[in-house]
């Protein structure tokens, strides 16, 4: 039987949406909070344009069985730039289009069906004539579904992300005694050097929902000034913008109602030196962005932090522990496991939406045009 595919254009379609939706993030096995409804709704609200420049319009693409079961979610949307130069650039994308609060995009589709889902897909998206390309984001490259999407509708692949994640054994003491020793005795030190001059350290669960503004506001403090730190790797304000903040107070109060979102503080004799988001997903805790008070950096509080989070995790029985999408030392200091996802493009054949595309990709990477007409070039906001 021939698969159903929909496209919802309206934000309120997307409440009916929810609890399938929910059921098939579980079938899939998702590790990401960012596709979770509540991420894709809070974005919406907060993020997406109706300029006269930039122009964006929903289009959740959904793919069904004959008997209604939903078997496949693309939170795509579509993005006009109606000033573009001479031409009118009309592109399909993911959902979390924002600078690097959305960490990962991808489709979710159900493990048994993803042949079935991606022919159903690529022949729905192929059939419509109103846009010029679209950005295919989080795509396992050797998934059965990447691979019939690639033959359906030919990808030019481009980069790809890798995510770190940490399989948890059943005891901390095992744990650590799996651990490279240059970590182990980078652990010693913090412990022994907090000791050493008096303080107490502990860790600090932040997950009732009226709790969580708080512990938000310490997150923000301590990610600023992380940020300011003069004498290390540079670590830019995310939430410096005030669109930003109000973002994550929302997602993380509608995730935090499901015992999804949690403020994870280190305090020192206590006073929070140190903060993490993270995201209780079935079988995996997500770290997203962190900060810490610089004054603090002597002890190592940014490495106790996460170590205490996976003691925590360890003891409430989580398996694995997402260590956030990139790759820098402090992910592979631990010892993940890594997995790659991939992004890919496909651009119509026809002339206009091929200039169309190499236009805009030309205006985003030329440093040259940046300078001299960037100005003039649609943007989205916080570009």
């Amino acid at each position: 039987m021939a698969l159903e595919v929909s496209t919802i254009t309206a934000p309120d379609e997307l409440d009916a949406l929810r609890r399938p939706w929910l059921g098939l993030l579980e079938r899939a096995d998702n590790e990401l909070p960012f596709l979770q409804p509540e991420w894709m709704s809070s974005w919406w609200r907060t993020f997406h344009q109706r300029g006269r420049l930039i122009r964006d319009s929903l289009r959740v693409t959904v793919v069904r069985d004959g008997a209604g079961e939903v078997l496949g979610i693309v939170p795509l949307m579509t993005t006009e730039r109606p000033h573009f130069g001479p031409l009118r650039a009309r592109s399909v994308g993911f959902i979390g289009a924002d600078r690097y609060v959305t960490e990962q995009r991808a489709p979710i589709v159900d493990p048994a069906r993803q042949v079935e889902v991606a022919r159903a897909l690529a022949s729905h998206l192929l059939g419509s004539g109103d846009w010029d390309w679209l950005a295919w984001h989080g795509l396992d490259a050797q998934s059965a579904f990447a691979r019939e999407l690639d033959r359906a509708m030919p990808l030019e692949w481009g980069e790809a992300v890798t995510a770190s994640v940490l399989p948890l054994p059943a005891s901390w003491e095992e744990f650590r005694g799996g651990l490279k020793r240059n970590i182990k005795e980078s652990l010693r030190r913090c412990s022994n050097s907090l000791k050493r001059d008096g303080h107490t350290a502990r860790l600090v669960v932040v997950e009732r929902p009226d709790e969580l503004g708080p512990a938000l506001d310490t997150f923000f403090t301590l990610h600023r000034m992380r940020s300011q730190q003069v004498d290390a790797l540079p670590h830019p304000d995310r939430f410096a913008e005030q669109p930003s903040r109000r973002f994550l107070r929302q997602v993380c109060g509608s995730l935090a109602a499901r015992g999804v979102a949690r403020v994870l503080l280190l305090e020192v004799d206590g006073t929070a030196v140190a903060a993490r988001v993270a995201f209780q997903m079935p079988g995996c805790l997500y770290l997203y962005y962190s900060g810490y008070d610089p004054a603090w950096s002597k002890y190592s509080v940014a490495t106790t932090i996460v170590a205490e989070t996976i003691r925590h995790a360890i003891g409430r029985g989580v398996p694995r522990l997402h260590l956030s999408m990139g790759q820098d030392v402090s992910k592979s200091r631990w010892g993940p496991e890594t997995t790659l996802r991939h992004d890919a493009t496909w651009v119509r054949r026809r002339l206009s939406s091929r200039a169309a595309r190499e236009l805009y990709t030309w205006g985003r990477q030329s440093a040259w045009l940046d300078r001299t007409i960037g100005g003039l070039l649609p943007k989205r906001r916080f570009d």
